[in-house]
């Protein structure tokens, strides 16, 4: 099993929310047309702008030399949001998805929900140690 840190964590969620959130802005057409036909295309800028300002946040996070129980919180209450919220669209509006964004959707959650996991176990190291 590969035992990642809070820090590496923190580092590669970032990382990987950054590119999808710029693919997402760069490429809003291409992402409307293939994953969810209909969407509006600002509304898809907008979600890749918002992943582009979180990566950035979580990023900053990652960097501090001390773990904040508060700051690490809040990535984990953000990617648990996403754990349950993607997977709850995808149910209440199961025709606005092509398959490949059903299953690009699901893909990613699965990925956010690992990175929620490493921010768990992150969390309760932090609470122990105080």
């Amino acid at each position: 099993m590969l035992n990642l840190t809070l820090k590496d964590g923190l580092m590669i969620n970032a990382i990987l929310t950054g590119i999808t959130g710029l693919g997402l802005a760069l490429f809003a057409e291409l992402s409307a047309i293939y994953l969810i036909p209909g969407a509006p295309v600002w509304l898809i800028v907008a979600l890749g702008i918002a992943l582009v300002v979180f990566a950035i946040d979580v990023g900053l996070i990652a960097r501090w030399k001390s773990a904040s129980a508060p700051l690490v919180g809040f990535v984990f209450a953000a990617d648990l949001l996403w754990v349950i919220g993607v997977p709850a669209i995808l149910v209440l509006m199961p025709s606005a998805f092509t398959a490949l964004g059903i299953t690009a959707s699901l893909a990613v959650t699965v990925v956010v929900a690992c990175f929620a996991l490493v921010e768990w176990q992150g969390l309760k190291a932090i609470g122990s140690a105080s």
